[in-house]
C-alpha cells in the first residue's frame, strides 16, 4: 500500500504534515511518496521530490492508496476526481504577509460535511486518521456532479461550448474560428511576413 503527500508550492513548505506523515508512514510500514515543496523536513521513510510536473502528480494519485495533503483547492481537487481516499491536515494562521495561504480548517470542514474526506486536526491525529482510511474502500466516489477540467480542456480542444451535450458530443466540427481569421481576406498572411 503506498501514500502519496503533497503539499503544494507555498513558499514556507508544509514541514508539519510532511514529517507527520512520514513518520506515520514508518509507524504503519507503508511505502509512498512525498511533494515535499519547499519544506525543511526531508523524509527519512517515503520517497520524495520537491515538486512535479502536473502529469507525474496526476499519475502518483491516481495510483495511491490514499492522498495525504494540505487544504489546497488544487490537490483536494485532483484526488476527488480521482477518487483517492483523502485524509488533510490544513494550515493554520491568519492571512498576512508571512502567511498569505491562511487558515484552511473553516474550508476543509465544509468539504468534510459535503464530501467523504477525512481532517487531521492536528500532525499528531494523521497517523490515526490514515489507518482508518487504510481499513476502508480503496476508491471513493465523490459525486462531484462537474468536471470543470474536462469541460475546459474540450473547449480549448475546438469544442463549441463548455456545455456537455446529451450525447457526450460537441456538434461543432473541428477548431472554432476566431473572429480575426473569419475577417481576413483569403490569401492573406498573418501580418508578420
Amino acid at each position: 500500500m503506498s501514500l502519496l503527500v503533497a503539499v503544494g508550492t507555498y513558499i514556507r513548505g508544509f514541514d508539519e504534515l510532511v514529517e507527520a506523515a512520514d513518520r506515520a508512514a514508518c509507524h504503519l510500514a507503508l511505502g509512498g511518496f512525498a511533494q515535499i515543496g519547499h519544506s525543511a523536513y526531508l523524509p527519512h521513510t517515503l520517497r520524495w521530490q520537491r515538486f512535479l510536473p502536473p502529469g507525474e502528480l496526476q499519475a502518483r494519485i491516481a495510483a495511491a492508496r490514499v492522498v495525504v495533503c494540505h487544504g489546497g483547492v488544487g490537490i483536494l481537487g485532483e484526488a476527488m476526481r480521482a477518487g483517492r481516499p483523502i485524509v488533510a491536515l490544513p494550515r493554520r494562521g491568519a492571512t498576512g504577509r508571512r502567511n498569505p495561504a491562511g487558515d484552511q480548517s473553516v474550508f476543509l470542514e465544509r468539504l468534510a460535511g459535503l464530501f467523504p474526506l477525512r481532517i487531521a486536526g492536528n500532525p499528531e491525529e494523521l497517523e490515526q486518521a490514515i489507518a482508518m482510511l487504510l481499513a476502508g474502500p480503496r476508491s471513493i466516489d465523490y459525486r462531484l456532479g462537474s468536471d470543470i477540467p474536462r469541460l475546459i480542456g474540450g473547449f480549448l480542444r475546438g469544442g463549441c461550448c463548455m456545455r456537455e451535450h446529451d450525447d457526450g458530443s460537441c456538434p461543432v466540427e473541428g477548431p472554432v474560428e476566431s473572429v480575426n481569421e473569419r475577417e481576413r481576406p483569403r490569401g492573406a498572411g498573418s501580418g508578420r511576413e
